[in-house]
């Protein structure tokens, strides 16, 4: 991301209005860290951080009273206080800081040069209706405008990431978000300080990881991350997955077709094909994804994320439980008997130790599990049943649809640039039948039933008990299959059964 050639940049509109609201005349207050970085690049960050020559508790009430929202101390410790609330056009957040001893010194303590940029609030032009600053009014002692010219991720010292050691994985984030390379002594210095990441708290390396798999480029994003040695710490148990070769209808390690996998989740609900590696060509013309599912996988679901951004996390999972399951019969076969089951339980292990939310947890679970269903559900070469499609859709309940996209991913990441035009085209049809009978099967679990116990009970002269629900049960599966379609019929198929002696009254 290359910055514009230009000597004023915009700032958010919160700016102006901190700026009118405030006396600058009694303190002076500095802008500094991202929402300078990003105006610079030409982006819009709406999270402002403001650094204060006096108290930082004082100032906090005075904006969170003047803009009508809310303050809380977010690090008592550090004099740190958040003002937020949600009144003022867009949501505001602006964290508040006492400058410890002077500007220069205070930026100068964070972690990559293009980071520590400072702007003194009365050098910002209020007259307009989008705040501006001109580029020669930055406070820039770490060459931070030269970094983002150059496109550069650079720490600013050598003692950052002992410091906090989150910073790691947050370097690989910020160049993620920037398609910023990181300078060769910095990687050095990530590498070497990896293993610190085991003292982060679990929320933190959650919060960071999300963001990082949020964002485009999954797949060069996760190769970065092991790169450096940030994936296997963070995750310890895809280690072993890297060491686990498959059988010969796998391009890829266990390690790397989940990577790819991951890759190929945004590749579909995205469309973006940046770094997959050689891929057949003819992949986009069987796959389907219209407004309604691109809608469905932008959805927040939970821990503040998308479907899309844990669907990409169960990718990355999904064949954990390989490496534990792996065998090779006599005539050398390899088979991981049961790796869904047991990768759903290694993923819920590792997701509670990152603090996931139960809801969280249980999604990734459920679609690990699940993620061979779509391609075991019928006979090969042969059409899924409508009942074997119902039970599916009965089995994944609210992962159905991220299912059929993981399964999808998973078929082309197993082989890979030796994928055949025909096999995927016989394989997404069969996602498309799957995907086409939803809506007719919500449709028919929403319906009234066609029989009611008194319909059973008056109609055959039947006593209540708890037969009257078990038939009640066979006349919708008869229904749904396409067996009886009214009443009469239903209450036919009940009087066979009956008859027949396989339910006695």
């Amino acid at each position: 991301m290359n910055p514009p050639e230009s000597e004023n940049h915009l700032l958010p509109p919160t700016v102006k209005y901190i700026a009118e609201s405030t006396n600058l005349a009694d303190m002076d207050m500095f802008l500094v860290g991202g929402v300078l970085r990003d105006s610079i690049l030409g982006t819009t960050n709406p999270d402002i951080d403001i650094a204060v020559i006096g108290s930082s508790l004082d100032m906090a009430k005075k904006i969170a009273q003047t803009t009508n929202s809310k303050w809380f101390p977010l690090d008592m410790e550090r004099d740190i206080y958040r003002v937020v609330s949600g009144n003022y056009k867009s949501n505001i957040q602006i964290d508040i800081a006492s400058v410890q001893n002077n500007i220069s010194i205070d930026v100068s303590r964070r972690d990559f040069t293009i980071n520590t940029l400072a702007l003194n609030l009365k050098n910002v032009d209020t007259s307009k209706p989008t705040p501006e600053f001109k580029l020669s009014d930055i406070i820039d002692n770490h060459g931070g405008v030269k970094d983002l010219q150059s496109g550069f991720l650079k720490m600013t010292n050598c003692k950052v990431f002992r410091e906090d050691p989150l910073r790691i994985l947050r370097a690989v984030r910020l160049k993620a978000q920037y398609n910023f390379e990181i300078d060769k002594d910095t990687e050095t210095q990530i590498k070497k300080n990896s293993a610190l990441l085991t003292k982060v708290s679990q929320e933190r390396i959650r919060e960071e990881f999300l963001k990082l798999l949020s964002m485009n480029n999954t797949v060069c994003n996760l190769k970065k991350m092991d790169e450096l040695k940030i994936l296997t710490t963070i995750i310890p148990e895809l280690e072993s997955a890297r060491k686990t070769t498959q059988n010969s209808k796998h391009y890829w390690n266990v390690l790397e077709h989940m990577i790819q996998t991951a890759g190929q989740i945004e590749y579909i609900v995205t469309g973006k094909q940046n770094n997959l590696g050689s891929f057949p060509k003819f992949l986009d013309n069987h796959i389907r994804i219209n407004k309604f599912q691109k809608d469905y996988f932008n959805e927040i679901y939970s821990d503040g994320c998308s479907r899309l951004t844990l669907l990409k996390l169960s990718s990355l999972l999904h064949d954990i439980g390989k490496p534990d399951t792996k065998s090779v019969e006599p005539d050398g076969k390899v088979r991981f008997l049961n790796h869904a089951k047991s990768g759903g339980e290694i993923a819920h292990s590792i997701l509670k130790r990152l603090k996931f939310s139960n809801s969280g947890i249980e999604l990734v679970r459920n679609q690990i599990e699940n993620h061979l269903r779509p391609s075991q559900i019928s006979n090969p070469g042969q059409e899924p049943t409508p009942k074997a499609i119902r039970k599916y859709y009965q089995d994944t309940s609210n992962s159905s649809l991220d299912i059929l996209y993981l399964n999808m991913a998973d078929y082309i990441a197993t082989k890979g640039p030796n994928l055949g035009r025909r096999e995927w085209s016989d394989h997404s049809n069969q996602i498309d039948l799957i995907m086409d009978n939803e809506y007719s099967y919500k449709r028919a679990i929403k319906r009234d039933r066609l029989l009611s116990g008194h319909d059973i009970m008056v109609g055959l002269r039947l006593e209540p008990g708890p037969l009257i629900g078990i038939l009640i049960e066979k006349v919708e599966e008869a229904y749904l299959d396409g067996v009886v379609e009214n009443k009469k019929e239903a209450l036919a198929l009940i009087r066979h059964l009956l008859d027949s002696g396989e339910y006695i009254a």
